[in-house]
C-alpha cells in the first residue's frame, strides 16, 4: 500500500502542508471550511492517521486524566488501580502518560475538586469511575463541552454519552445476585437487599443492582417481596450490629441478605464474631477478605465484577482510541462470573479469559 503522506493530502485538499499538520494536531487556527477540505481529502486517500508515530516523531507526550477512589479505600479498588498502573506501565512508551488523582469514596464534593484539578490543564482523554450521579453527570458535560473523549468504569450513567462504559451490566448483576440468593432462601421468608453505603441515592451502580434484583422477585411464578435498608457505618463490627438490631426489629422474616458491593465480608465477620445468626448472603467480589468469608461458608455465592480488568481495559481503550483511532464500541460488558468455594481456587486464570495477564 502506497504511503500517503502530509504533502499528498495538502494537495488534494489544495491547501498548505501547514494547514493540514494543524488539522492532524489539532493545534492553531483554521477555518472551518478548510478542515473540512482537509478531512475529504484524507477520507478519500484513505489516510489513517499514526498517532503512536506522531507523538514519537514530534517527541510529544499525550495525557490520560484517571480519576478514581484512593487506592487503600479498600481492596476491590486497590484492584481496579493495578489494572490502570499495569496499563500506565506499558502505555508511555508509545508517548502516552496517565495522570492519576484520587478522591474520597464517599465523598462527592471532593469527587468535584479533583475533576476540577484535573481539567485545569485539559488532558488528552479522561477515565474514570463516575460513583455519583449528580457528578459524575456534570463532569460528563464538561468533557464533551470540551470535546475531551472519556470512558466510564464501574458504573454506566446511560445518559452521559461517554465514548465507552467497561464494567458488568449492573441490572443483570443484580438480576443474578436474586436468583442465587433464591436458591438458599426459606420457604416463607424474605430477601434483604442491604446497602452497606453512605449515600446510596446518589449512587447509580447501587440502585441498578436493586432494580435488577427487585425485578427477579417480582416476577409472577415467584412474587416474593424484596425488602431494602441501608447500613450507613460500617466501619466498626459495633456499629453493623448495632444497626443489624434495628433492622431486625422492623423484619422478623428475613432469610437472606444481598450485599450491593464488596463489604459482604464485613456484614458476615460482624454475625459471626457476635455470634448472631448468620443468614445466607451473597456478594460482590472476590478480594481477598470475601474470599476467606467464602471458605468459611460464611458467605454462598460471591459475584465477580472483575476489578483489575476494568482498570486495564478502560485505560487500554481510551488508548486504542486516541493512538489508532480505533472503532470504540458504547460499551465493553465484562462477564458475570459466579464463585464459590469449589472454583475460587482458579480465579487467577479469569484475568486471562478478559485480556488482563
Amino acid at each position: 500500500m502506497k504511503r500517503i503522506r502530509i504533502k499528498d493530502i495538502a494537495a488534494k485538499a489544495g491547501v498548505s502542508t501547514g494547514t493540514v499538520d494543524r488539522v492532524l494536531h489539532q493545534r492553531g487556527d483554521v477555518s472551518e471550511k478548510a478542515r473540512e477540505k482537509v478531512k475529504a481529502a484524507m477520507e478519500e486517500l484513505g489516510y489513517e492517521r499514526n498517532l503512536i508515530a506522531s507523538t514519537l516523531a514530534y517527541n510529544r507526550t499525550l495525557t490520560m486524566a484517571v480519576l478514581l477512589p484512593y487506592p487503600d479505600t479498600d481492596e476491590y479498588w486497590l484492584a481496579i488501580h493495578q489494572g490502570v498502573q499495569r496499563a500506565k506501565h506499558s502505555l508511555q512508551h508509545f508517548g502516552l502518560e496517565l495522570n492519576i488523582l484520587n478522591f474520597e469514596l464517599a465523598n462527592p464534593r471532593h469527587f468535584a475538586e479533583c475533576a476540577n484539578q484535573l481539567l485545569s490543564e485539559p488532558p488528552a482523554a479522561f477515565l474514570f469511575a463516575p460513583l455519583f450521579q449528580l457528578e459524575g453527570m456534570d463532569l460528563a458535560r464538561r468533557l464533551q463541552a470540551q470535546e475531551i473523549p472519556y470512558v466510564m468504569i464501574n458504573t454506566r450513567l446511560a445518559e452521559a454519552n461517554a465514548l465507552c462504559y467497561v464494567g458488568q451490566d449492573a441490572y443483570q448483576a443484580g438480576f443474578l445476585g436474586a436468583r442465587l440468593l433464591h436458591a438458599h432462601l426459606p420457604p416463607g421468608t424474605q430477601p434483604l437487599i442491604l446497602h452497606l453505603e453512605q449515600q446510596v441515592d446518589n449512587a447509580p451502580h447501587l440502585l441498578a443492582k436493586a432494580h435488577g434484583f427487585r425485578a427477579y422477585f417480582a416476577q409472577t411464578d415467584i412474587a416474593i417481596t424484596t425488602l431494602t435498608e441501608e447500613i450507613k457505618s460500617f466501619h466498626r463490627p459495633l456499629s453493623i450490629l448495632e444497626q443489624w438490631d434495628i433492622i431486625r426489629k422492623k423484619h422478623d422474616r428475613i432469610g437472606g441478605v444481598f450485599i450491593s458491593n464488596s463489604r459482604a465480608h464485613l456484614f458476615a465477620h460482624a454475625l459471626v464474631a457476635s455470634q448472631r445468626n448468620l443468614p445466607p448472603v451473597v456478594g460482590y467480589d472476590p478480594i481477598p477478605a470475601n474470599l476467606a468469608a467464602l471458605q468459611k461458608g460464611h458467605l454462598q455465592f460471591l459475584i465477580n465484577q472483575h476489578p483489575k480488568a476494568q482498570g486495564y481495559l478502560g485505560a487500554s481503550t481510551l488508548s486504542d482510541y486516541l493512538l489508532r483511532q480505533a472503532t470504540i464500541p458504547p460499551d465493553k460488558l465484562l462477564p458475570l462470573d459466579i464463585v464459590v468455594r469449589e472454583n475460587m481456587a482458579y480465579l487467577g486464570n479469569l484475568d486471562i479469559l478478559v485480556g488482563v495477564i
